[in-house]
């Protein structure tokens, strides 16, 4: 009964915030032209990677990309500084050379049991040792002790606006750049890639990632063995009205990331195609879209793009776009160019970070992120 009244509270909040976007967003393209121009003066500065410790693999979704164990694979060959020639592997065979130690961030999620299991399943297995930090229903004295002596940090997805609002607010925030630079892995995938970036393409405004209804259908034993994504409509009256809004990241690499880019959720709306109106209105940004089972790796100055085998993405044999996910899974580069126009470019399975991202100049905050923290506030705890 709860969860009804809490989305019937939504439906008329999400009418009173489509009236308040129409308005300021649409003042806010009347300055593409300006930031447009600031975009382009910045495309001449090469990006430098934060640290040449920087490692991490940034994956397209959450629970279904954590699960996947060339995932796993590809997390502890970086753990053990191997490279992509060791994937081949198993994932226990790497492991079993030093047990390495898990530190999952379930903010996202509010640190639910389920996607827990669904995330670090293959490390368990693996004979990681696996610690959780949970931040939702106290204000932890460990996190320093917890992140320093971490291999390897699992964030998950989930709502991202929530757990990046709730890591600043610990200083959290500074203790994962520390681990950065230390040479920690950083991983996860939905949420747990875009929040190492400068921000990304978010579904934080979907109801069904807010912590009144993730709680309420873990108490009701509703958990279901599924990616924190919410799937799309089965038919026109199924379709839920809410959209994607920019959220920032935590800014340890430039970007603005789109994971599920070849993915439609409830909304009914592909996320390739409102990513592209979202740089329209932030066009000094790079934009970075992630099909649903693919990832990107980062190992200082370098990348490598990831592709799960077996499973449906964007990418043709052409190399063009699939609106429908008849190709292989890929990764997208878009850029706002000075005729005013997406640039739509398949990212080279391997390279330089420099030839993918560039430093941003200017971030514009989404209108829409103050009316997603009032629909979703923070607990007792936050405050």
């Amino acid at each position: 009964v709860h969860l009804n009244r809490d989305m019937k509270r939504v439906n008329v909040q999400f009418a009173l915030l489509r009236l308040f976007t129409t308005t300021i967003i649409g003042n806010h393209r009347g300055k593409t032209a300006a930031a447009m121009s600031s975009s382009m003066a910045s495309s001449s500065h090469k990006f430098q990677a934060p640290s040449p410790n920087c490692k991490g693999l940034f994956v397209g979704s959450g629970s279904d990309g954590m699960n996947d164990p060339l995932v796993a694979q590809t997390i502890l060959n970086l753990a053990h500084d191997h490279d992509e020639s060791t994937t081949a592997k198993t994932t226990t065979a790497i492991a079993a050379t030093t047990p390495k130690n898990i530190l999952y961030l379930g903010t996202a999620t509010y640190d639910l049991p389920g996607p827990k299991k669904r995330q670090t399943q293959r490390f368990l297995e693996a004979g990681c040792v696996v610690r959780s930090l949970d931040v939702i229903a106290s204000n932890p004295d460990d996190m320093e002790d917890m992140v320093e002596s971490a291999d390897v940090i699992i964030v998950s997805g989930g709502n991202t606006l929530y757990a990046v609002d709730r890591w600043k607010q610990l200083g959290l925030d500074e203790l994962l750049r520390k681990a950065m630079h230390r040479g920690v892995v950083l991983t996860g995938g939905s949420a747990g890639a875009i929040c190492w970036f400068d921000g990304g393409h978010s579904d934080s405004m979907d109801p069904t990632s807010f912590r009144s209804f993730m709680q309420g259908n873990a108490e009701g034993g509703n958990q279901e063995q599924q990616d924190e994504s919410s799937l799309p409509p089965s038919s026109l009256k199924d379709v839920k009205r809410w959209e994607y809004i920019r959220v920032d990241g935590l800014g340890f690499l430039p970007g603005l990331i789109c994971p599920h880019y070849d993915k439609v959720q409830s909304n009914g709306v592909l996320r390739a195609t409102d990513f592209d109106n979202m740089l329209l209105r932030h066009p000094e940004e790079v934009g970075i879209g992630i099909d649903h089972w693919a990832a990107l790796e980062v190992r200082g100055d370098k990348f490598r793009v990831l592709r799960l085998k077996g499973k449906e993405g964007s990418v043709l044999p052409d190399k063009s776009f699939s609106s429908d996910q008849k190709g292989v899974p890929g990764v997208w580069i878009k850029e706002v160019r000075d005729d005013g126009k997406i640039h739509s470019r398949l990212c080279p399975d391997s390279g330089l970070l420099n030839d993918i991202l560039r430093p941003t100049t200017e971030i514009v905050e989404d209108p829409r992120v103050k009316v997603c923290r009032k629909l979703n506030p923070p607990n007792k705890y936050d405050l």
